[in-house]
């Protein structure tokens, strides 16, 4: 089977794709992503991931403005070529060419490259037995006009993995650099419960100055902040520490992918009873009948034989 990707609305063969050599998001890391689920043949929450990707294009004066047919269409494409229906999908947008006028960022057209591959769902015995994280030795840091947003400049966040992973934990831990706050994962926006069953998650704007991001603004995060909330549930948005990690009974991570990913372990510290807890299980039950449902609600009439 070939490999095919979508570049600037054409479809290619992958070994045709050409992006220019003056390209900002090559030079400088210039650029935005988004991973996504596909599932048979089309993404659920499209319109959630191309909001947030439209709001970071906008602060970092990028001039993205893309139509969600248009992105779903090219999805689509994409995915009839490469014969996959369950997959994961790639979209990257970059700043342009740095030499195509001598305008401001504004005036270049992005460069848009949409890629798929097979879904690969992560192993059933980390939802049965929970996940190993480690707080990386890293810091994040809220004033830089990067965090929050899902950039192209990514390899911190891959260092950190390597760090995690090398350490036989499957995710790391970011703390903020002033106040030692956690903010969150390398990939997930994490989440704590409390003995009490609250359950609490760090905030997305930085409470010491709300111009600034301490975490990404997660599509998973805001469906059970959003859909949760109207349940018997609460989710609550609030500074954490180290000790509250340490002190919580249940911990667990979220993100497109892996959906609602329990959390046995930070390092060597056992997390509750080592077992994904009664909240996190009820969350993640609720989370895969939300997307179901939209998903149902986005299905194309079938015509009647």
């Amino acid at each position: 089977m070939s490999d095919f990707v979508i570049l600037n609305g054409q479809l290619l063969l992958d070994e045709d794709a050409r992006i220019a050599p003056l390209d900002g998001g090559f030079l400088h890391g210039a650029g935005l992503f988004e991973t996504m689920r596909a599932r048979q043949g089309r993404v659920p929450l499209l319109q959630a991931h191309l909001d947030r990707l439209h709001a970071s294009a906008a602060s970092m004066a990028m001039d993205f403005h893309l139509e969600t047919k248009v992105i779903a269409d090219c999805i689509e494409e994409l995915l009839t070529a490469e014969d996959i229906a369950e997959a994961r999908i790639r979209l990257s947008v970059s700043a342009g060419d740095t030499q195509a006028r001598d305008g401001g960022a504004t005036d270049r057209a992005c460069t848009t490259l949409i890629s798929a591959a097979p879904f690969v769902a992560y192993p059933p015995s980390l939802y049965e037995n929970g996940m190993t994280v480690l707080v990386s030795s890293y810091r994040q840091n809220p004033r830089m006009p990067s965090t929050g947003h899902k950039t192209l400049s990514y390899v911190d966040r891959l260092l950190a993995l390597r760090q995690a992973q090398v350490a036989g934990a499957g995710e790391a831990l970011w703390l903020t650099a002033a106040e030692n706050a956690l903010a969150e994962g390398c990939v997930s926006n994490v989440f704590i419960v409390t003995t009490d069953g609250c359950v609490y998650t760090p905030p997305c704007q930085y409470p010491a100055d709300t111009a600034f991001r301490m975490s990404l603004p997660g599509i998973t995060r805001n469906v059970l902040i959003t859909s949760v909330n109207k349940q018997d549930i609460k989710i609550r948005e609030k500074m954490l520490f180290i000790e509250d990690l340490l002190t919580a009974s249940e911990v667990f991570l979220t993100n497109a992918i892996m959906g609602v990913m329990p959390v046995s372990r930070i390092e060597r510290h056992a997390v509750g009873t080592e077992k994904p807890g009664p909240v996190t299980r009820k969350l993640a039950q609720m989370y895969d009948q939300y997307v179901t449902e939209q998903f149902d609600a986005t299905r194309p009439n079938q015509k009647r034989a």
